[in-house]
């Protein structure tokens, strides 16, 4: 059948699965979607490809789905005797899809509790692939091959690497715990910051900054000062930054008392309900520079939360204008947001 395009495969949170294909219906024309396994499917379009799913995704219309493929082929996670002929069908999709003397990157992953191991497949695949004149690398290729195999469902296709949303096999980003670092939070930030360019500027706000992770991160980035505003305590190695200062009281307080030169950032990163952390981001507002940015992560539950993304942006357009909107892999019941202030 030419002309027709080749399914989507995506990945989303296992919680938050059914909520991303309501997103990727409600933006998209989507016939059907399969299961791959607990955090994956495959979403067949009637119009449309995997260019516009992958735009719809940056403009902020699906924040729940963290990556993306072409699923040039699927097949039933049932329907393989072992990982070598598991391997053997994915080169065989791959190689109809490349040329010899191309270079790819080779995105193996699994979703659920899988029949075979990643690397059971992963290493006769490379082989197969090496063998037949491909150069394979793990990242960094303009062209992607993946292979995602899950517990009802297997997919392999070929796409460009700029569509996937992000260059890890099902966006599962793997970052490296430093000795300077003060909490796992500060992951989100690093994540962020693969994405879109970090802020730059001289001055900063972090509210409900304690332990002090964020303002690590911000202060790392050039920020000269950051007031960090936390009643709790922060980690003495945030203390001893030149530049941070730490206010004990609350965002609410600190918002309405501020009266020092406008910032260039404000993050936050604290534990309300979505609507609240707009409101108090809508207050927050005055004391941005017109043009500075914003950086908050809304806290969801698994009640309804794309009426509470839908909610909360309502209330943050007020005094922002978004540019990226995702459920980062580090990100667990949230999303996160970046906007600048009008």
């Amino acid at each position: 059948m030419d002309g027709v395009e080749p399914p989507v495969l995506f990945s989303a949170a296992p919680d938050y699965y059914r909520f991303a294909v309501a997103e990727l219906r409600a933006a998209l024309d989507v016939t059907k979607v399969q299961r791959v396994g607990p955090d994956a499917g495959v979403a067949h379009l009637g119009s449309g490809d995997l260019q516009g799913v992958a735009d719809a995704c940056w403009g902020g219309e699906i924040p729940l789905v963290r990556h993306l493929a072409r699923a040039d082929a699927v097949r039933g996670a049932g329907t393989f005797a072992g990982p070598t002929e598991l391997a053997e069908w994915a080169a065989s999709v791959l190689l109809a899809k490349v040329n010899v003397g191309d270079t790819i990157s080779l995105h193996t992953w699994d979703s659920g509790d899988a029949a075979f191991a990643p690397g059971k497949v992963r290493r006769p695949l490379l082989e197969l692939l090496v063998d037949n004149g491909i150069r394979v690398v793990t990242t960094g290729a303009e062209t992607v091959g993946s292979v995602c195999f899950g517990t009802e469902r297997v997919s392999a296709g070929v796409n460009p690497t700029d569509v996937s949303l992000c260059d890890w096999p099902g966006g599962r980003i793997r970052l490296a715990t430093r000795p300077e670092q003060v909490s796992r939070a500060e992951f989100k930030l690093e994540e962020l910051f693969s994405y879109v360019e970090p802020p730059r500027g001289n001055l900063a706000v972090d509210l409900g900054a304690s332990p002090g992770g964020w303002t690590r991160i911000v202060h790392s980035q050039g920020f000269r000062t950051v007031h960090s505003v936390d009643p709790a305590s922060l980690d003495e190695r945030v203390l001893d930054l030149p530049g941070v200062i730490h206010h004990r009281q609350t965002a609410g307080d600190f918002v309405k008392e501020y009266d020092g030169d406008a910032v260039d950032l404000i993050v936050n990163d604290m534990r309300m309900v979505p609507q609240l952390t707009a409101h108090t981001m809508v207050d927050a507002a005055r004391l941005l520079r017109p043009g500075g940015q914003a950086v908050v992560t809304l806290k969801l539950g698994t009640n309804n939360p794309e009426k509470q993304i839908d909610d909360a942006l309502a209330v943050l357009t007020q005094a922002y204008d978004p540019s990226f909107m995702r459920q980062l892999q580090h990100n667990r019941h949230e999303v996160t947001v970046v906007a600048t202030r009008r």
